[in-house]
């Protein structure tokens, strides 16, 4: 199976019942997608916050979010950039340490965990460097 952060978010967040919107919805956060940026899931947050869409462009963090009003089902968008004060830990299998199982994420507004099971490797490593980025307040 392969790695596909925007339908695993659909999956995941409290996205629209109705199938255009969602169809819409997917097309737009899709279009968020291109070489230069990185898409994962940001799962197991803190309270208040709902399972995101973090993007990556930049060295810098924005994060889509679902949620509901009086009008239906809203996307949020917000720009976070830097966030120098973010720990980050790979999860590693005892079994096969080789193999990172999720990256948690504390201590700033990005904080959740990004579960890994679909990454390929080249896909791993592209997605702790661009966390390495997004901490690192120099880049």
């Amino acid at each position: 199976m392969k790695n596909d952060p925007v339908n695993e978010f659909l999956r995941l967040a409290e996205s629209p019942e109705d199938h255009d919107l969602l169809e819409k919805t997917a097309q737009f956060l899709h279009s968020q997608e291109s070489k230069l940026n990185t898409l994962a899931v940001l799962d197991e947050r803190p309270d208040d916050h709902p399972v995101a869409l973090l993007k990556i462009a930049n060295g810098e963090a924005t994060v889509f979010s679902v949620r509901q009003s009086e009008r239906g089902s809203l996307i949020h968008e917000t720009y976070i950039g830097k966030v120098p004060d973010a720990t980050i830990t790979q999860v590693h299998a005892i079994a096969d340490a080789q193999r990172t199982e999720k990256v948690e994420i504390v201590g700033s507004r990005l904080a959740g965990t990004i579960k890994l099971k679909y990454y390929t490797p080249e896909e791993r490593e592209a997605l702790m460097e661009a966390l390495r980025g997004v901490v690192d307040p120099r880049s």
